[in-house]
């Protein structure tokens, strides 16, 4: 049976702090912020971004993420998005913005191996297994 949580609905707000979104808590602010609660909002928003041609910077757990005091002059979206299962296939499913150790629980939690010497790495499922786990 899918886990899921309920994802926020999408959200923009300007000149908004970045260091609470960084395991660091260092940063300053974005020149807007975008809270994609699912995969169209974060298409959306990088979308727009592009379409103004101003930077865009995505945003997962914040785990290797430094920003600088100034800040972020452009967009940043927040991949907010949750929800983890395996289908009957087998096969997993995970949301971005799931936390990345609470994956490899659910997976041990179903009887699943192979993830579990992945558990306690930082981040969520949209960049540890390419930034952290690719470590490995």
């Amino acid at each position: 049976m899918p886990v899921t949580t309920p994802a926020p609905a999408s959200s923009a707000q300007q000149a908004a702090e970045l260091a609470p979104y960084t395991t660091l808590r260092l940063g300053g602010p974005a020149r807007r912020l975008v809270v994609a609660g699912c995969s169209q909002d974060c298409v959306e928003a990088v979308r727009a971004a592009d379409i103004a041609g101003e930077p865009l910077l995505l945003l997962a757990g914040g785990s290797n993420l430094v920003i600088g005091d100034s800040g972020f002059g452009g967009t940043a979206v927040r991949m907010a998005g949750t929800g983890v299962h395996i289908d009957s296939a087998g096969v997993l499913h995970a949301s971005a913005g799931e936390d990345w150790d609470g994956v490899v629980e659910h997976t041990v939690a179903a009887g699943y191996g192979g993830l579990e010497c992945l558990s306690g790495i930082p981040g969520s499922v949209g960049a540890t297994p390419v930034q952290n786990v690719g470590a490995y």
